[in-house]
């Protein structure tokens, strides 16, 4: 299950853009098997087969299509430097 925080709230509604979720890149090696925690970025995947549109909190989401089922996801935003972007909270890497 995904949720989106009141801050990325409020920046997604400042974008005034669609959002997606990267595919999950995958580790394997010999004895193990990792997936990084996808960045969450603005705009439209450039590949739409990949994607599950999605409509969450009123904002327009795109999760891959072999995004776990399973978890509780938050969608959160973050700053650096006074940059401003949405993070994935609740992934684990294994």
């Amino acid at each position: 299950m995904i949720t989106i925080a009141e801050d990325a709230l409020a920046l997604i509604e400042e974008k005034q853009s669609p959002l997606f979720i990267d595919i999950p890149h995958e580790i394997r090696g010999c004895c193990f098997d990792m997936s990084d925690c996808p960045a969450v970025r603005f705009g439209e995947p450039a590949s739409l087969s990949d994607y599950a549109r999605q409509t969450v909190q009123n904002a327009t989401v795109y999760v891959p299509k072999c995004f776990p089922e399973n978890g509780t996801f938050v969608i959160k935003a973050s700053s650096f430097l006074g940059f401003r972007r949405l993070v994935l909270n609740g992934w684990r890497l294994i």
